[in-house]
């Protein structure tokens, strides 16, 4: 519960980093910075150590207290579609063998440059996973649809950015089914969700 919990929050980290540049232009360097980090992690020891620790996710496990709790704004619910969206889109990458190996083959040329980097946010790197992200997950017969104010919307370095992190959500997807979330889970299992996100928050 605690390795699904941590995964689902990532989801919803990137789905939430994406509802806030659509619909603001801007959104969270900190998390953004981790979830496009948790890209090129692919053998963590520990679930949090795709983010780069819990720090990394706790946007996601906020957003998910806050969702769990029934304090639900409009925007939360969202973070969550977007989310349930990368749920969808990863179960259909996960019975493309030929997709997902050629997608993990450009993110491993890609990250050379990511582990250079000067800037947690290089315009460059967000590019490249924004181009892997329109090849190998665009392409798919679903398609995310992205709401917000059409002048963000327009705006090329922010189409990358939101591709890069929704490439990020289907990492989380994909980790999240590895460790065994499963969307049953959502329904039955929210209590015990909404406990250990809490307790990860620090217990509130």
């Amino acid at each position: 519960m605690r390795d699904a919990t941590i995964a689902f929050a990532g989801m919803l980290q990137a789905g939430e980093l994406v509802r806030q540049i659509a619909t603001s232009g801007h959104c969270s360097q900190h998390a953004a910075h981790h979830s496009l980090a948790s890209i090129f992690e692919r053998s963590p020891d520990q679930t949090e150590d795709c983010y780069g620790g819990l720090d990394g996710v706790r946007l996601g496990l906020r957003m998910l207290d806050e969702i769990f709790s029934a304090r639900t704004q409009r925007q939360s619910m969202q973070s969550l579609n977007y989310a349930l969206g990368l749920v969808k889109l990863s179960s259909k990458l996960r019975r493309d063998r030929r997709r997902i190996d050629a997608m993990g083959e450009e993110i491993g040329l890609i990250e050379p440059a990511w582990q250079q980097r000067e800037h947690d946010l290089d315009p460059s790197i967000i590019s490249q996973l924004a181009d892997a992200y329109q090849q190998y997950i665009s392409s798919m017969d679903f398609r995310l649809s992205i709401n917000g104010k059409p002048d963000y919307l327009k705006q090329p370095e922010k189409i990358a950015l939101i591709r890069a992190l929704l490439l990020a959500g289907i990492r989380s997807a994909i980790l999240w089914h590895q460790v065994g979330g499963r969307q049953w889970r959502l329904i039955f299992q929210r209590a015990k969700m909404l406990r250990q996100a809490q307790q990860l928050l620090g217990g509130r």
